[in-house]
């Protein structure tokens, strides 16, 4: 596998604002890569990209463009896929007792949303 740092690619990652999102968002904007990052704030926070946003220079947080959106809309995933390389995809809506009390959002969000990306 290449070494991050040798090469510039356009990374795609759904679930951004997440704990896990956030993090890859941070190692790969610390290796001056192009990140797409798209995220409704269903789970994630605004406060995890506040800190990647410290935590890199600036230009590196040049390299960074937000998309405020949902993968349960196919036209979003088309919009954030557009001219990446690879993508990570983090979104999803954890939690069993959600899945039972609310089974409907839990399936559209984690299975059309992710053959959306698959799609995409």
């Amino acid at each position: 596998m290449q070494n991050l740092l040798e090469t510039s690619n356009k990374w795609l990652i759904t679930g951004c604002a997440g704990f896990i999102g956030s993090n890859l968002l941070e190692t790969l904007l610390k290796a001056n890569q192009q990140v797409v990052g798209l995220d409704n704030f269903a789970t994630g926070y605004q406060r995890n990209l506040d800190e990647v946003q410290q935590l890199v220079s600036p230009q590196q947080w040049a390299n960074f463009t937000f998309i405020k959106g949902d993968i349960r809309s196919s036209a979003d995933c088309q919009q954030a896929c557009s001219g990446v390389d690879y993508v990570l995809h983090q979104a999803a809506l954890g939690s069993v007792p959600r899945s039972i009390a609310d089974p409907i959002t839990s399936n559209d969000t984690n299975i059309s949303g992710f053959l959306n990306m698959l799609v995409a």
